[in-house]
């Protein structure tokens, strides 16, 4: 179910910004851009959590 929902938020992005002017590859690829980012962003905190977890580890 989730993997269904992120996907219909990336679609409903992509036909806003197409809507409102912005080319189609323009609007993939600032999707892009952003799940890239937010892949980026996810892997850190997850090392972060996993780091404050245990003691002794460095950060």
């Amino acid at each position: 179910m989730q993997r269904i929902t992120v996907f219909v938020v990336i679609l409903l992005v992509v036909i806003v910004l197409v809507g409102s002017g912005q080319p189609v590859c323009d609007a993939v690829g600032l999707v892009m851009a952003a799940a890239a980012a937010a892949a980026q962003i996810g892997a850190w905190m997850s090392g972060q959590r996993l780091a404050a977890g245990s003691p002794g580890a460095l950060s």
